[in-house]
């Protein structure tokens, strides 16, 4: 039997698009509504998402959301909660996520640890770089394994290119370590335009 080109495969490359709103809906409480487009190889994935975060201190923020993702008629339903640390030009996210998917055995479950820097780089330009580790707590069905589900490496800027509106442009480096040698490189290239309310 010779592999399909998809088994076959250790890399693959995506394009990512996203746009939405966002802004302050009360004193220290941000809210955002996005569309993402994952354009890839096989059936494009789309996610319709929305977040709101409140400040606890000047450097401690509690939030949460929920994603609804659909790929080629297969649905994942995936609320979160969140804890974001500010320090300077660093912030640190701790997330775990709910994971409901079609025709699964039970909910999943995924922490997701990021660490991120921000830096001003021009006028009305800011860059960025991140690393995150996410772990799978439960796989979705009965006997699953726990592990490491993806590591994600990212960088990129903002733009402010009108009063009200953000360009990203970025690059994502996705690891999905898999035993017996299967594991899978992603490259992403990333765009996302917002209207600041």
């Amino acid at each position: 039997m010779q592999p399909t080109a998809a088994q076959a495969a250790t890399s693959d490359d995506e394009l990512w698009i996203e746009t939405g709103i966002k802004g302050d809906i009360a004193p220290g409480t941000d809210f955002k509504l996005e569309l993402e487009t994952r354009r890839r190889e096989g059936p494009n994935e789309y996610i319709l998402g929305a977040e709101v975060n409140t400040d606890v201190s000047s450097a401690l923020a509690l939030g949460g959301g929920i994603e609804i993702h659909d790929e080629d008629g297969f649905t994942e339903v995936r609320p979160y909660q969140q804890l974001t640390f500010g320090l300077g030009k660093f912030d640190f996210r701790s997330r775990i996520e709910e994971r409901f998917y079609d025709g699964a055995d039970r909910m999943a479950l995924r922490l997701r640890q990021r660490a991120r820097f921000r830096t001003k780089i021009a006028d009305k330009i800011t860059g960025f770089a991140s690393g995150e580790l996410l772990y799978q707590l439960r796989d979705r069905n009965e006997g699953g394994p726990q592990r490491i589900d993806q590591w994600r490496l990212n960088a990129g800027a903002t733009a402010r290119i009108a009063p009200e509106l953000e360009l990203t442009g970025g690059y994502l480096f996705q690891i999905r370590p898999r035993d017996n040698g299967n594991t899978r490189h992603t490259h992403v290239s990333q765009v996302s335009l917002f209207y600041r309310f």
